[in-house]
C-alpha cells in the first residue's frame, strides 16, 4: 500500500511537472534601446532578446503556475539620475498562469526597473496580482523600518548636541535593536502572507524557499495543510512536502537542545523537570525595555490562561539588563513562570540560535529539545493553532 502511494505521489509530481503552455512575454520601454532581456527559469537561461524601437518580444513554452524570471543589461554603461554608474542590472519576477497567455512589462527606463512599482505588467494571472500583493507587502515593511530607523537617528543627533551622554546610549542601543529587527521583520511579512492567503501558489512557492524551514517544521506543515489539495499538489506544493518529508525522517538527527540557565522572582532555578507533565513548553522571550514584547503581552497571558490544563507549560524568559526591575515588572503584571536569563544562556541563544531580536517565541518538548524555533506571535491567532495541532 504504501509502495501504491509513493508510486501515485511521484506520477502527481511528474504530471505537474509537464503542465505546460505557450507564454508570450514581450515589453514596452522608453528610453531604451539595445538592451539585453534575458527569460530565466530555476536560474537558467531559456531565451534572450534584445530591446528594439523600445520593445522585445519572445515565444516560450513554460510550466504553469511557475515564477520565472526576466534580467536587462544595457550594453553601453549607464548612469543613475544621481550620475552614478549603473551597476545593479534590472531583474524582475514574474508568474505563469495555467493557460496561454500574454505577459507585457512596460517601464519608462531601465533604472525604472529597478524598484518594485517603477514599472507595470500588462496580462497578469492571479499568480501574478498575489505575487504583486506580496512584493507591495515587503516594501511597505521596508518603508516603515526606513522611517523608524530615520527618526530614531534624528533623536541621537539631538542628544548627542545636547551632550546627553544617557540618552545618547538609549537611542543607540534603540538603533542597534531597529537594525537588527529589520533584517527579520520580512520573515514575520513572509508568514503572514502565506497565513492569510493559503491558496496561492505564491505561498506554495514562499513555503518551499524557507531557508529555517528545519528549526520551524511544525509551523511551516500547518501553514501548508491550510491549503486545498489543488494548491498542496502543485509544483511548488510537491517541493515543499517533498523537503518536509526529508526533514522529518532526520529530525532526530538535526533536532536541538536548549539548556536554560536562569532564576525566577524568588531565586530559584529553572529545572525542566518541573514540566515534566507538560507535552510542550512554550518560551517566551522578552524584556521590559522591548515595546513590541510589552504591545504582545496581554495576548501571552491570555494564551496562558487558556493553555492550563492543556499539558502546555507557558514560560517567559527575560533578556533584562536590570534583574530588580525585572522582578518589579514580573510581580506587577502577575507573570507566572517568568525567570531572569543568564548571560550563559544569553550568549548561546545569540550566538548558536540566532536568536538576535525580541520578542521571541519557542516551542519545546519537556526534554528541552526545540520543536520550533521562532513561532508566531501570540497576538496572532497561528500560534494557538500551532500549539494545539501538536498535541
Amino acid at each position: 500500500m504504501k509502495r501504491l502511494f509513493l508510486l501515485l505521489s511521484v506520477c502527481f509530481f511528474l504530471l505537474s511537472c509537464n503542465q505546460e503552455n505557450i507564454v508570450t512575454i514581450a515589453g514596452k520601454f522608453k528610453n531604451m534601446e539595445n538592451v539585453l532581456v534575458a527569460l530565466t527559469l530555476d536560474n537558467k537561461v531559456l531565451k534572450t532578446d534584445t530591446i528594439k524601437n523600445g520593445k522585445f518580444e519572445m515565444l516560450a513554452k513554460l510550466p504553469n503556475n511557475r515564477l520565472i524570471g526576466l534580467s536587462f543589461k544595457d550594453t553601453v554603461l549607464k548612469k543613475t539620475a544621481k550620475g552614478l554608474l549603473l551597476r545593479n542590472w534590472p531583474h524582475i519576477n514574474l508568474f505563469t498562469d495555467d493557460k496561454e497567455t500574454r505577459i507585457t512589462v512596460v517601464a519608462d527606463s531601465i533604472e525604472g526597473l529597478l524598484h518594485f512599482g517603477n514599472y507595470k505588467i500588462l496580462g497578469r494571472s492571479k499568480s501574478q496580482i498575489d505575487y504583486e500583493n506580496y512584493q507591495s507587502l515587503l516594501k511597505k515593511d521596508r518603508e516603515v523600518n526606513q522611517a523608524k530607523f530615520k527618526a530614531l537617528s534624528k533623536k541621537q543627533d539631538k542628544a548627542l548636541l545636547a551632550k546627553n551622554d544617557s540618552l545618547f546610549t538609549l537611542y543607540t542601543d534603540s538603533l542597534r535593536f531597529q537594525e537588527n529587527l529589520g533584517k527579520t521583520t520580512h520573515n514575520i511579512v513572509i508568514r503572514n502572507f502565506i497565513a492569510n492567503n493559503p491558496n496561492s501558489d505564491v505561498s506554495m512557492y514562499l513555503l518551499s524557499k524557507r531557508s529555517d524551514l528545519k528549526s520551524n517544521l511544525a509551523f511551516y506543515q500547518l501553514l501548508y495543510n491550510k491549503a486545498n489539495r489543488t494548491y498542496r499538489k502543485s509544483w511548488y506544493g510537491l517541493y515543499f512536502a517533498k523537503r518536509a518529508e526529508q526533514l522529518e525522517k532526520l529530525k532526530k538527527k538535526y533536532i536541538k537542545k536548549l539548556a536554560v540557565n536562569a532564576f525566577n522572582v524568588n531565586d530559584k532555578g529553572f529545572n525542566y523537570g518541573k514540566y515534566a507533565d507538560s507535552k510542550l513548553i512554550v518560551f517566551d522571550i522578552w524584556a521590559t525595555w522591548c515595546v513590541p514584547c510589552m504591545e504582545d503581552m496581554p495576548a501571552a497571558l491570555k494564551l496562558a490562561k487558556e493553555l492550563e490544563g492543556k499539558s502546555v507549560s507557558y514560560v517567559f524568559l527575560s533578556y533584562d539588563f536590570n534583574d530588580k526591575h525585572w522582578k518589579q515588572q514580573s510581580k506587577k503584571i502577575g507573570l507566572k513562570n517568568s525567570y531572569y536569563l543568564s548571560n550563559e544562556t544569553r550568549k548561546f541563544l545569540n550566538e548558536e540560535l540566532v536568536v538576535t531580536t525580541i520578542p521571541r517565541y519557542m516551542i519545546l518538548n519537556q526534554k528541552g529539545e526545540i520543536l520550533v524555533l521562532d513561532a508566531p506571535a501570540p497576538s496572532s491567532t497561528e500560534l494557538k493553532k500551532l500549539i494545539e495541532s501538536m498535541l
